[in-house]
């Protein structure tokens, strides 16, 4: 459980974040040489208004991928909703609203890379040419030898139009689920790099 900054999900009302480097060199980088993946294979989508019934976190029987709380009292959810058929892998939703969802997206695809003293996990779920890309990182911000990592963690989601990054938001929720690395490779087919290499803006948001 985790205790981290937040800010509200919905697109209309993030605050627009730039792409790219600020110039500072961060190490994590030279292990990130490959490009991002390539646009999400098409996967079915869900955009819903409003679903009576359904709530945003996870229930009874279903599998908690990934849960937080963002600034305002919304959350953010991934939950597998059953065994997927004839796929192999169990179905899961992409959520957000407070109680009843205001989006749902179904599919999906993840992927995980290691770094130096951390390491991340990512959720990318597509409607149309907008990406949601829920993440979960550590990453090592002290290399002084025999110092401690003095690890930075942040969960959330970044906002992709195309390759743009449009909006970040992130979590702040000392309960916080992090992206569970065993559950979403049972519900997700796995890429093999991360979706956004943008998700160092949370570090940066926060300094």
């Amino acid at each position: 459980m985790r205790a981290l900054l937040g800010c509200t999900l919905l697109l209309t009302s993030c605050g627009s974040a730039g792409a790219g480097n600020d110039g500072e060199p961060v190490e994590q980088r030279a292990e990130q040489a490959p490009p991002p993946a390539g646009p999400l294979s098409p996967v079915p989508v869900t955009a819903a208004s409003g679903s009576p019934g359904r709530t945003v976190e996870c229930a009874s029987g279903e599998a908690e991928v990934f849960s937080c709380k963002v600034a305002g009292g919304k959350r953010i959810a991934i939950c597998g909703t059953g065994t997927g058929t004839g796929t192999g892998r169990g179905e899961a939703e992409y959520r957000f609203g407070d109680g009843e969802p205001e989006l749902v997206l179904s599919g999906g695809r993840w992927a995980s890379v290691p770094y130096s003293g951390g390491g991340e996990a990512q959720v990318a779920f597509a409607s149309g040419d907008t990406r949601y890309v829920v993440f979960s990182r550590i990453v090592r911000t002290n290399f002084a030898a025999g110092e401690p990592n003095d690890p930075a963690i942040s969960d959330g989601v970044i906002v992709l139009e195309g390759e743009e990054v449009i909006g970040i938001q992130l979590c702040d929720d000392p309960d916080v689920a992090a992206i569970d690395y065993d559950l979403a490779e049972a519900h997700f087919p796995r890429a093999d790099d991360l979706f956004s290499w943008e998700t160092d803006l949370a570090e940066r948001r926060t300094r």
